[in-house]
């Protein structure tokens, strides 16, 4: 590592002319990842052509910047309307809006933005300390390793069913057959798709998130119309946590957000794996686990560190070996390359002036999104005031912009109104959503890295066993599903009877 290049990326981060896109980048980001359907991604797509005026450095530092905030943004919607702005925020709404809902939404903002700080904070660091040594762990994983990590995600379904389990396990069943509609990423066959050429590239979960969450709180607050608003925090309230809270909350923000980094590194993951993991494991390791779903604190801080901790760790791979993280970095990848960098191992010797700018943009970024979201804060808790018909209103009339903005067809707001459609259903029937939305997000990588790990094996299963890594990965899945199983709940609790 070259500590002048290290040097010479803080001074250039610095400057006037450069720190003002970044926090240019970061207000967009905020109001980008607030709005349901505008993920960062798009952001990031509409906004590259404007960064070829400028400066490398500066237009990718913006975009860095964009990429950050966004992340936080997106868990004001899913605070306040239930709505997550963005895919990463899902797991937020499960704590965030009950919390909310009992008048308590700029404190809920607050953890959501002091642990999007230190998460952000962690990745930054992360990406400047250990990227060169971090780069070569994306090697090692393949498509077998892929689906220990996706068998390992999809046994979170059972520890979030509340209730029937079964009506947990038949959640997560129909999101899994739901993330099989499309071609095959093998064969190329359609499955699924009844001849319907729009449904050819698959469900996007970015539109069932905003049917599943959105429209049945619509339908909810439209039933609720003409009764009296709930409590609202009022502009002088406290809304960042007492140090005592936040002392409380900070075990399970770093453990969090070292998820967050090490997700974020495996190509292919984002922010919403890393999210749904988090969150599982901050249940996992909660003294009361009755209090998830219900408003608790510890649910909000673990998803809000884990997705802005993912932003550092999918740019690992992008900087260190040219291979994105994500989709968003991605784009941050086609705007290396429109500046005539070639990303790969020397992107940080033979441009270690841009690369580390960019690197130092992240960390710097915190600072004006704890500002501007802090003030932003403060107005959002205004729209718990809002009558309930106008709010629903809103919050119809933004799931089917955010969309139609997806990819610009009116067969997505169909499909999105039809989410909604079934999302209302099981509010009703009392079956959780959160099983069905890790199906979604985790079922084309279990399906995908499945098969091509068949193919590597010659159709052995055994290939899984030939990974240290997808065995332990593996055995973690399997004494998750086995803890939740009442015969080991039962000789657990069995010394505590006799005693």
């Amino acid at each position: 590592m070259d500590t002048s290049f290290i040097a010479v990326g803080l001074l250039n981060a610095l400057t006037p002319y450069n720190m003002f896109f970044i926090v240019l980048g970061t207000a967009i980001g905020i109001v980008v990842g607030a709005l349901p359907g505008l993920s960062a991604t798009m952001a990031l797509a509409l906004l590259l052509p404007i960064t070829f005026g400028l400066p490398p450095e500066t237009g990718l530092s913006m975009l860095a910047a964009l990429y950050l905030s966004a992340m936080y943004g997106g868990s004001i919607a899913a605070i306040i309307l239930r709505t997550p702005g963005t895919p990463a925020a899902a797991a937020t709404v499960l704590d965030g809006f009950p919390m909310g809902a009992r008048g308590e939404a700029g404190r809920a903002l607050g953890i959501s933005l002091s642990a999007s700080l230190v998460g952000g904070l962690m990745s930054g660091v992360a990406l400047l300390t250990i990227a060169p040594f971090l780069g070569k762990l994306v090697l090692m994983f393949g498509p077998v390793e892929l689906f220990a990590i996706a068998v390992l995600g999809i046994t979170m379904i059972g520890t979030l069913s509340k209730g029937s389990p079964i009506k947990g396990l038949f959640s997560g069943a129909l999101g899994l057959l739901l993330a099989m509609v499309g071609m095959d990423s093998t064969t190329g066959s359609a499955r699924f798709t009844f001849e319907n050429i729009n449904l050819y590239s698959g469900i996007s979960y970015t539109v069932a998130l905003i049917g599943m969450f959105s429209l049945p709180q619509a339908i909810a607050l439209a039933e609720q119309a003409g009764t009296a608003p709930p409590p609202a925090n009022k502009l002088g309230d406290r809304v960042l946590p007492s140090l005592r809270e936040f002392t409380k909350l900070i075990p399970n923000i770093f453990r969090s957000g070292i998820i967050g980094i090490v997700t974020g590194i495996i190509p292919g993951s984002g922010g919403e794996t890393a999210s749904w993991f988090a969150y599982n494991e901050a249940k996992r390791w909660a003294k009361d686990k009755s209090q998830f779903g219900k408003g608790d604190p510890a649910g909000i801080a673990s998803a809000e560190s884990a997705n802005n901790a993912v932003v550092g760790g999918a740019l690992v791979p992008t900087i260190a070996l040219g291979i994105p993280g994500s989709s968003t970095t991605a784009v941050l990848l086609g705007g290396l390359m429109v500046h005539g960098i070639l990303p790969g191992p020397t992107l940080l010797t033979e441009h270690g002036e841009i690369t580390y700018t960019l690197i130092w943009a992240v960390i710097l970024a915190n600072i004006p999104l704890f500002i501007i979201g802090l003030g932003l804060t403060r107005v959002c808790i205004l729209v718990t005031r809002i009558p309930k018909i106008v709010v629903a209103a809103s919050i119809a009339v933004l799931g089917i912009v955010g969309s139609l903005a997806i990819n610009n067809n009116m067969f997505d707001v169909w499909l999105m109104l039809g989410f909604g459609l079934l999302g209302y259903i099981f509010e009703r029937a009392s079956i959780p959503t959160a099983p069905m939305v890790i199906g979604l997000v985790l079922g084309m990588l279990l399906d995908s890295s499945l098969a091509q790990s068949l193919l590597i094996g010659y159709d052995s299963w055994n290939v899984f066993l030939t990974s240290p890594i997808a065995v332990t990965l593996l055995a973690i899945a399997a004494f998750s599903i086995l803890q939740a199983t009442p015969l080991f709940r039962w000789l657990r609790r069995k010394p505590v009877k006799a005693a």
